[in-house]
Formats: structure tokens, C-alpha cells, sequence
């Protein structure tokens, strides 16, 4: 039996789908799960961990609403990808299409709704995007991240909150390794910048400029972990250590459990996969919600920070000034919420995520 999950354009996208297919090849060994994916960087930098002939890539492009059916860029691309995803059902002739999100879930879904293959949809964030509001009409079964998701699809045929899937491997505990393997020491606290995700080139750019304003005693008691995107690696480790800051910096680095095994404290957008993993490794985050792309990131942050520990500032209100005080604040224990306890994960919903997805998907199977 085969599984084809549509993911791509970011981490935030396929890492949920990485999640809930070790879950099916641990339930289902004589199953197999395939990827329909873009062409971006970032995807071929996350899929080198699957074997290349369970990678398939189709055409997409951005959907932008309604305006996007009389955009003639878009319809051709679009035509391309769908006739493409059928050629790939066709061989492939999978039991079950899933999508994740991002572009290539478009033309994907929408091929295997014409040849009459069951489908399913899963949203990550609390505000769901266009394309996945379109979809989920067409669509069999909606797994869902959020309750609040809910109301933004009205009624759908099947739907279920599953929360977001994470890797097994970001829950493990691995504090020490990931302190050997940077040369960090224990005894300073961590902060891990995560400059890579969608628009964060000004996330980039706050951390950096806000070293000069780090004080004397926390810059000797801070080591910096910057996932820096297409930031030069070295550059921001020469700013650092200018500024008297130990840092490692990664323009692409997919050790993530090394990463929060590290972290003390995250700076970062407010993606949901982002947000479901330090969630799970209870790691506390000055969160900078993306202010574009519908907000949607703004209302991950905003759920989120109603339960877990998270400064939430928009990035309009943030200066380099604002941005080294809510470090140190956060580093001391002197801005809430309270930092720094003991490391051990908390009790965790998603940690079941990947289990209640799997289950969804294989009910989705048996109802046929």
C-alpha cells in the first residue's frame, strides 16, 4: 500500500509529514510512503533524508485567493502541476494523497479528487491558509493543529484535531551531545536564533544589531546558536565575536534535535512546526511573528503564548535596544515568563500527534 503526501516550500510543511510516515512504516512495514514536493533549496536540503526514489517533484505556483484563477502565470503552472500529479498517481496509484500545505498540495489534491483517489488535508497553523481553505471543500478527511482552526472551514465531510506531529527524534534528550558537538559550555545559557525560516533576513538583522547593547556580564554568560538562512555563516560569527559573543552559525542545519538540545531560550518566527517542537522540549521563545503572508503567524503566536512561555512582539515594535533587553530580562529571570527550570519536557499533547494523525489517516482508509 502506498501513501503520497504533498508537501513542500518549507520545513514548517514537510516536517509534519517526516513525523507521521515514520509512524506509518513503524505501524505498517509492508507500506510505503512517497513525497510530491517543489523545487525550492530548502526542500531538496530536508529530503536528502529520504530515499530519492520516494521524492517526486510537480510544478505549483503561490495561491493568492480568487484572483489567482485569472492570473495566467498561476493557470499555467497550475495545469502543468495537475497533469503532472496525475501522470505520478497513475504510476504511483496510492491508497491514500494527504496534503500538508505549501503550493505543490494545490495541483496534487486536486488531481487525485478528479481520479476519484481518497484524499486527506492537514493544517499546522491556527489560522489555515487560502489554498487549504479551498482544498478541504474537495478534500475526503481534515486533520486540524488547533480547535480554533475549526471555524475558518465551516462544515467539512470528516474532520478531526490531531495537533501537529513532531520527529521523535526532537523529543529525545540530548543536552549533552548537542553541548559536545557545538563546544558550547554548561555553564552559559544558550540562545538559539532561528534566522531561516520565512522572512526572518529581519530577524537576522534585530539579533545582530542588538549585540552592542548586551551588557558586559551577559555576554560572557551567553553562547549563540544561529540558524542564519542566507545569512554567510561566517559573517554573523565575526559580528559575534566582535561583539564579544560565542557563536556556531548554520545557513542550513538539520540536526534540529542538537539545536533545542542546546537551546535555554529561542528567537524566532512564529511558525507552527517551530512552535509545536519547543512546545514539546518546554524551551521558553521571544517570538517575532511574520507580519505578512495573512498573519497567520501573529495568531500561532498568540494561542500559543496563552499556554507555554513566549514574549510575543511584533516586529514593528522592536528595536535592537527593546530586543537586548527582553534577552537579558529573559536570561535573569527578570521578565516573565519565569526561564531557565529544569529541562525536562513537559506533558506534551503533540507528542501524541503523530500516533492520532496515523490513526486518522488509516480510518480514512477502512471507510472506503
Amino acid at each position: 500500500m502506498t501513501f503520497l503526501f504533498a508537501c513542500g516550500g518549507s520545513g514548517g510543511h514537510i516536517f509534519p509529514a517526516l513525523s507521521v510516515a515514520e509512524e506509518l512504516d513503524r505501524r505498517r512495514p509492508d507500506s510505503k510512503v512517497v513525497y510530491a514536493c517543489g523545487t525550492k533549496d530548502v526542500e531538496s536540503a530536508i529530503f536528502r533524508v529520504v530515499p530519492k526514489d520516494a521524492v517526486f517533484t510537480v510544478e505549483s505556483a503561490p495561491f493568492r485567493g480568487g484572483t489567482s484563477f485569472v492570473d495566467p502565470h498561476f493557470l499555467i503552472r497550475l495545469t502543468r502541476g495537475f497533469f503532472q500529479s496525475r501522470a505520478l498517481l497513475k504510476k504511483l496509484r496510492p491508497a491514500l494523497v494527504v496534503g500538508f500545505g505549501g503550493y505543490v498540495s494545490f495541483p496534487v489534491l486536486l488531481a487525485a479528487r478528479s481520479m476519484g483517489v481518497r484524499t486527506a488535508l492537514h493544517e499546522q497553523n491556527v489560522v489555515p491558509g487560502r489554498a487549504n481553505r479551498v482544498l478541504a471543500k474537495f478534500t475526503d478527511a481534515l486533520a486540524l493543529s488547533h480547535t480554533e482552526s475549526r471555524a475558518y472551514f465551516g462544515r467539512s465531510r470528516r474532520s478531526r484535531v490531531t495537533g501537529n506531529p513532531i520527529r521523535s527524534s526532537i523529543e529525545k534528550d540530548c543536552r549533552l551531545e548537542a553541548f559536545d558537538f557545538f563546544g558550547f559550555s554548561s555553564g552559559k545559557k544558550t540562545l538559539l536564533v532561528l534566522g531561516g525560516s520565512q522572512g526572518a533576513e529581519s530577524v537576522n538583522r534585530l539579533f545582530l544589531s542588538c549585540l552592542p547593547f548586551l551588557d558586559r556580564v551577559m555576554k560572557e554568560g551567553l553562547q549563540v546558536l544561529h540558524l542564519c538562512g542566507r545569512m554567510q555563516p561566517r559573517d554573523s560569527e565575526e559580528i559575534c565575536r566582535g561583539a564579544g559573543v560565542r557563536a556556531k552559525a548554520f545557513s542550513f542545519f538539520d540536526r534540529m534535535d542538537l539545536a533545542y538540545g542546546a537551546a535555554d531560550l529561542c528567537l524566532g518566527r512564529a511558525g507552527a512546526t517551530f512552535l509545536s517542537e519547543i512546545e514539546a522540549k518546554n524551551i521558553p521563545a521571544i517570538l517575532v511573528p511574520y507580519p505578512f503572508a495573512d498573519g497567520h503567524q501573529r495568531e500561532n503566536a498568540r494561542v500559543f503564548a496563552t499556554k507555554h512561555s513566549a514574549v510575543v512582539v511584533e516586529q514593528s515594535d522592536l528595536t535592537p535596544e527593546k530586543l537586548a533587553g527582553l534577552i537579558q530580562g529573559l536570561c535573569r529571570g527578570g521578565v516573565s515568563p519565569p526561564m531557565f527550570g529544569a529541562r525536562e519536557p513537559r506533558p506534551y499533547e503533540n507528542r501524541n500527534a503523530r500516533m492520532a494523525l496515523a490513526d486518522f489517516l488509516e480510518e480514512c482508509l477502512e471507510d472506503r
